[in-house]
């Protein structure tokens, strides 16, 4: 029976899959308050399910399959095995290149189930906030993820963090990145702590500690000659020197967003969200029901509408490096946006009055990334 996600599924690229919502940590900030590793996880029906309409439908020739959750490694290694030989057959039938990125906290990557992972193409990003010292104030695991970096890294296994920023080391972030670096962690993203899931009770940062923490990231980058590289400082240097695109493509950090246009989320049991930050909130759909045009129509129009306070923004000069918040944080509390607000404010103002440092260490990024694109392997 046809659902008419057919059609809507030809605007999009990505899909974050949350395998479960069941995970061995119980993370204080959690957005989608992951629960005991008993629940339910998705089924390889519903998984097909989600791989047929993404790659048969996409008028994209990229699309990626993200494994989400919850902890996506409580699913075992004869479920990817399967999943990735089905969704790589159906690209390859398709004319589509497709990636399979994984999120993780890492607690529970051996080296054999890396190996597994690594010899499917699946890549890995891992979640971790600092030095288990710092990591376990908030999380747990801090121990168990330092070696799993060490593993990657004595492997040579490329992979990405994200370390979400709140009140235990918004203000350590030097020390967290002379960890990173130690440990093998090249590339990170900072997430501020949202006020998504268990996050609605907890403390959220300033705008002055969301500012420190990016300068301080700033500084780090410039005193240690970028051994360390963070995306979110870095993509706002860029637009500080370069400017923004234009047009802009959908982004997270754009005025509108991708949320429910190039970009979904699925839960195990075949809901769509329009993003996989909050799925308790902006839900589009089911794919064993008929896709409903006005409901999506409805849910797309409250998320992305920015309301009179946007007003603000048009005269302001440090629009020219905001990320105009996220929309999914903003439905669930105002003062998250005027923090974001503050916090870019605070930025612009700061790499104007040191504008000559700013150029300088954009400079040296873009030299770094040309050196290691000399230094990179052949492909084979």
């Amino acid at each position: 029976m046809s659902t008419a996600y057919e059609d809507f599924f030809q605007q999009v690229n990505y899909v974050t899959l949350k395998l479960t919502p069941g995970c061995n940590l119980k993370c204080t900030y959690c957005n989608v308050e992951a629960v005991t590793p008993k629940t339910p996880k998705m089924s390889i029906e519903r998984f097909r399910q989600v791989a047929d309409l993404l790659v048969e439908n996409s008028k994209s020739p990229f699309v990626g399959l993200e494994f989400h959750g919850g902890e996506p490694m409580l699913l075992p290694d004869e479920w990817y095995e399967e999943a990735v030989a089905y969704a790589r057959k159906l690209a390859s039938d398709n004319n589509k290149l497709i990636e399979f990125p994984l999120v993780t906290n890492g607690t529970m990557l051996s080296e054999k189930r890396l190996e597994k992972l690594l010899s499917l193409g699946i890549r890995i990003c891992l979640s971790c906030d600092g030095p288990p010292h710092i990591n376990d104030e908030l999380r747990g695991g801090g121990e168990r993820v330092e070696r799993t970096f060490r593993m990657l890294n004595k492997k040579r296994v490329p992979f990405s963090v994200i370390a979400v920023v709140a009140a235990h080391n918004w203000n350590r972030m030097k020390e967290v990145m002379d960890w990173f670096a130690e440990v093998g962690v090249y590339d990170y993203t900072i997430n501020f702590v949202q006020p998504q899931g268990r996050g609605m009770d907890t403390e959220l940062l300033t705008g002055e500690q969301m500012f420190t923490t990016m300068r301080d990231i700033f500084e780090h980058m410039e005193e240690n000659d970028i051994s360390v590289h963070e995306a979110e400082v870095i993509g706002r240097l860029q637009k500080f020197v370069r400017g923004r695109d234009n047009p802009p493509r959908p982004a997270c950090h754009e005025f509108h967003c991708q949320a429910g246009k190039n970009y979904v989320a699925l839960d195990m049991f075949g809901s769509v969200h329009a993003c996989g930050t909050d799925l308790a909130h902006h839900r589009l759909g089911h794919l064993d029901r008929p896709f409903n045009p006005e409901h999506y129509k409805k849910v797309m129009e409250k998320l992305h509408d920015k309301g009179d306070w946007v007003i603000r923004c048009f005269d302001c000069d440090a629009a020219k490096i905001c990320n105009h918040s996220c929309p999914t944080s903003d439905a669930n509390s105002d003062m998250f946006k005027e923090h974001d607000c503050a916090s870019t404010k605070m930025l612009w103002q700061f790499l104007c009055e040191n504008e000559t440092r700013a150029a300088a260490l954009f400079e040296r990024l873009q030299r770094k990334r040309y050196e290691m694109a000399r230094q990179a392997p052949a492909a084979e």
